[in-house]
């Protein structure tokens, strides 16, 4: 790609997010898009097929980050820790939750199109989807805490899935109440404890971490 065609690719990008800001991936007109980045909207087309097309190139990225960050639930992330609930294991914790309230607030505008403007596109179910990728790791490390006799009680799927629902609308909530980046932070590690202590009691695990 040469730079007048980065250029140009750049502008409709920008125009198209200005757009789907403002009326949501539904109303928002291609014709718009195309006339407030300078071209006709068959010139668009040379760039992007369609609306949807554009929507996804502007939240992708987000999307990408966010499946990792989930994915580090997952029982193969834990298999090197000695101790899941000792001081190295929560500060690990953070240092991931940190990094993505971090992407989140440098991307704060991909992250209301993705959550408050994408119904009709293909990521309109993405809340829910990232809401079950999370339950699905967060279930199967538990399990293999109790196979394993880390976890002296086996938790039943519904409450995994609250915990985890519990967790992935805290951050939804940042975006739709676009709270200040130091208020969010606060807000995570508040919500982070008292899902993490509740579920360490249920399984059987005593609270008090090792140094």
């Amino acid at each position: 790609m040469n730079q007048i065609e980065s250029d140009t690719k750049s502008k409709i990008l920008e125009s198209a997010k200005t757009e789907f800001l403002e009326k949501g991936f539904m109303n928002a007109s291609l014709r718009t898009i195309a006339a407030n980045a300078g071209l006709t909207t068959g010139a668009m087309y040379r760039h992007f097929k369609d609306k949807d097309a554009l929507f996804c190139t502007l939240v992708d990225k987000a999307i990408d980050f966010t499946t990792k960050t989930v994915m580090m639930a997952d029982s193969s992330h834990h298999l090197d820790l000695d101790n899941l609930v000792s001081k190295e294991h929560f500060e690990q914790e953070k240092e991931s939750t940190n990094d993505l309230l971090n992407y989140i607030f440098d991307n704060f505008d991909t992250f209301t199109l993705l959550l408050t403007k994408a119904a009709g596109s293909t990521h309109e179910h993405f809340q829910e989807e990232i809401c079950d990728l999370y339950t699905k790791n967060c279930q199967d490390t538990f399990n293999w805490m109790y196979q394993n006799k880390i976890a002296a009680k086996k938790i039943d799927t519904m409450t995994v899935h609250f915990i985890a629902s519990t967790v992935i609308n805290a951050f939804v909530e940042i975006i739709t109440h676009k709270m200040t980046k130091q208020a969010a932070f606060q807000y995570i590690e508040n919500i982070e404890e008292f899902t993490r202590y509740g579920m360490i009691h249920m399984m059987g695990i005593p609270c008090e971490h090792k140094e």
